[in-house]
């Protein structure tokens, strides 16, 4: 026995009443034999390929044989309708009775849902009883799918039609596309994801881009407005971009896609600044608010009340997500209650204009499209809200920071965690803030330097920095965190005296203003660029001044902190019977403290002493959990400098060809980070000379080349893989 039926309604078809789009003529609705019957449906025969959504499918029609009822979610220009119209198209066979596609993107009120599936069926109204009284007595045991279409403006008067049917009818299927759930008992909710996109930390070529629905819909729909248009090598990467701004969104995609008829894929990439006017399209058999992706957002927005409105537009200058907390803070006043924030947010979500992801540490994050988010921003502006909001947005991230400042030594990992979940709201705010508001631009720069300590490497941060730096005169404590940040920055790419004196510059005014707990730190990391630069006296004297000071203040972390700068310095000069207790014994409390920077040092400095001492197989485990614990929490230089500590350690045992492959595969992530691993401590420059070195010489020129390539092609991920695989040469 078939399926029951199921009615799906369609949002790209804006059917005229008096016209008939539809490829078959739509039979009237019958109890006769259903020996007598022939397949039946009201299906439109599509004009353009189906791309991908392979695994939906399958999924959307099981759900369908296990679910009297399913939702298809997501928001507008998702897919939700073709989806739902492919799906159909496939269980025709599965449902003698028909499967009927029903339309409301026309209709204004509720009353008139249960209307529609009766003008679709062909169903005459019977006097004295309701409509969905009719529907039931002709429906009886037949086995139907109704895809209902287009139901968020309508979602009373569909959840209403829904339920009564669903509980009189065994034989019916329902399939509903909507921006928002119906929120009737049974239902079983489906949100539709975007198309799928690439890793853009992943090589771009014409190969890998195969995996991307998203690439593969544009080049689709390229080539019917271009046919001579092709996807190569010149303009992989150009198409990819687009498709990411685009979020993966089908609709935006198509129309973009359009655009390759007058402009090439660069061409257009240069001009998204302008995104919505790029997202318009002439298709006479597209529905009006389907012409724009613009107009399709804007028939969501309109569907808000007023306070989900205000948060709507006020969440855009969020980037790369927020949190409840930082929502709440940022958004509400007089118009928007900080209590009522939660419950707009949760209807926003409801939407589909709004999504969770999970955070770090059991939170949950809220984030949304990048095309809703302008959409969002220009409602802002248009409100004339904008200033005050990203002032209040900046305002939240300096509270923040300067709690992460407060605690950088004893809440490591916290604050690492809160950093890679927003640095892209720190950027956004210091990118305001530089110019709108000069001393806070300084005095968030000077804060997030402590963050970036924990991301080392980063010469975006460093450009923040310089131009802080500029700013800062006016406030001494700003001026010589920043200060300090540029320091630490400039001499780990190298410029070890340019580091040095911005190093001075900031002891200098923590000196003045006799504050113990900034001058320590400051000592201690001046200390390591004065060993790089061989004034090991100095630099020894001031790691030793950094630790004493730090005791006095009882700051355990920052004891921690710069203690392992002491034995940095031991260990680097070769004194490892007299380094290797203090690094075991420091190790221990940051381990305490989950203190990641110094646990990660400590793991480095083991490694040293075990491979300095001779102890090769030791060294290589040491090494490795190091690059474990700085991998793990997103600090890829440290991570690259034990990859090659790996490598000397496998060298000593003779593993020639691993240990060529993991240098280079280290060199290569220096090089992207903009840093050099060469030339920043006499010691480790002779480890290189004498593992790295040798390796090459017993293997040869010719392998020893092959195995420099194979490294840098690895990827520093597989890298990380293959330099904590002990087994594997």
């Amino acid at each position: 026995m078939g399926l029951p039926v199921v009615f799906i309604l369609p949002w790209f078809i804006n059917r005229p009443k008096d016209e008939r789009l539809f490829n078959e003529s739509v039979p009237e609705f019958t109890d006769s034999n259903k020996e007598n019957k022939t397949t039946k449906h009201n299906l439109t025969a599509q004009l353009t390929t189906f791309i991908g959504r392979r695994k939906e499918l399958q999924v959307i029609k099981e759900l369908i044989k296990e679910r009297r009822l399913v939702t298809l979610t997501g928001a507008g220009g998702a897919g939700k309708t073709r989806l739902a119209c492919e799906v159909a198209a496939t269980m025709v066979g599965d449902f003698e009775d028909g499967v009927w596609f029903v339309d409301l993107s026309p209709l204004t009120k509720d009353e008139q849902v249960a209307g529609e599936i009766l003008e679709v069926l062909k169903i005459s109204e019977t006097p004295g009883q309701s409509i969905a009284e009719t529907l039931i007595e002709k429906f009886g045991d037949q086995n139907l799918l109704i895809v209902l279409d287009n139901c968020e403006h309508l979602l009373k008067g569909s959840g209403e039609i829904c339920t009564q049917l669903l509980q009189s009818l065994a034989g019916l299927r329902i399939l509903a596309t909507s921006r928002e759930a119906l929120n009737i008992t049974g239902e079983k909710i489906w949100r539709i994801p975007s198309l799928t996109l690439l890793d853009p930390n992943t090589v771009i070529d014409l190969e890998s881009v195969k995996s991307s629905e998203a690439v593969m819909l544009f080049t689709d729909r390229a080539r019917l407005k271009n046919p001579e248009f092709e996807l190569e090598t010149g303009n992989v990467n150009d198409v990819f971009s687009i498709c990411s701004k685009l979020d993966g969104i089908p609709l935006a995609v198509e129309l973009v896609a359009s655009r390759i008829a007058h402009l090439p894929p660069k061409k257009i990439l240069e001009r998204f600044e302008d995104r919505f006017d790029l997202l318009s399209s002439s298709d006479p058999g597209i529905s009006f608010r389907q012409k724009t992706l613009h107009a399709t957002i804007e028939w969501s927005y309109h569907l808000l009340s007023e306070s989900e409105k205000y948060l709507f537009e006020r969440i855009s200058v969020f980037s790369g997500g927020f949190e409840l907390e930082a929502a709440e803070e940022v958004c509400s006043d007089d118009h928007l209650l900080k209590e009522k924030v939660l419950e707009a947010l949760s209807r926003l979500v409801d939407r589909s204009m709004v999504y969770t992801v999970k955070g770090n540490v059991q939170t949950l994050r809220y984030n949304r499209l990048e095309t809703l988010r302008q959409f969002g921003q220009q409602k802002l502006r248009s409100r004339n809200e904008e200033e005050l909001i990203r002032s209040r947005h900046l305002d939240y991230c300096i509270k923040v920071a300067r709690e992460a400042y407060e605690e950088q030594y004893e809440a490591q990992q916290k604050w690492a965690a809160w950093y890679d979940a927003e640095q892209d709201n720190i950027f956004s705010a210091l990118d305001w803030a530089e110019m709108n508001s000069t001393e806070q631009f300084a005095e968030l720069a000077g804060l997030a330097s402590s963050l970036w300590r924990l991301r080392a490497g980063s010469m975006v941060s460093k450009t923040y920095l310089e131009k802080a730096l500029t700013k800062s005169k006016r406030n001494q404590i700003d001026h010589a965190r920043i200060a300090r940040g540029i320091g630490i920055l400039t001499w780990l790419s190298g410029d070890v005296k340019t580091g040095l004196s911005y190093f001075s510059e900031s002891l200098e005014i923590w000196r003045k203003l006799e504050i113990p707990g900034e001058i320590s730190p400051t000592l201690a990391e001046m200390s390591e660029p004065l060993l790089h630069g061989g004034d090991y006296e100095t630099a020894l004297k001031y790691s030793q001044e950094s630790l004493e000071m730090a005791k006095e203040t009882g700051n355990q972390g920052l004891i921690n902190h710069c203690q392992i700068y002491v034995c940095t310095i031991l260990v680097h000069t070769k004194q490892y019977e007299k380094g290797r207790p203090l690094v075991e014994e420091v190790l221990i409390e940051a381990e305490k403290l989950n203190q990641l920077h110094v646990i990660e040092g400590a793991y480095h400095l083991l490694g040293d002493c075990t491979l300095g001492m001779g102890d090769f197989k030791e060294g290589e485990k040491r090494y490795a959990r190091g690059i474990e614990v700085s991998y793990g929490q997103g600090n890829v230089m440290y991570a690259a400098t034990d990859i090659q500590g790996v490598g000397f350690a496998v060298a000593g045992q003779g593993r020639w060809a691993k240990a060529i492959r993991l240098d280079a595969a280290a060199r290569e992530k220096y090089t992207e980070l903009g840093l050099s691993i060469d030339g920043m401590l006499a010691f480790w420059d002779e480890w290189i000379e004498t593992y790295i070195g040798r390796a090459k010489k017993e293997v040869g020129e010719e392998l020893a080349q092959q195995y420099q390539n194979e490294g840098k092609a690895i990827g520093f991920e597989e890298a990380v893989a293959y330099a904590m695989d002990f087994e594997k040469d």
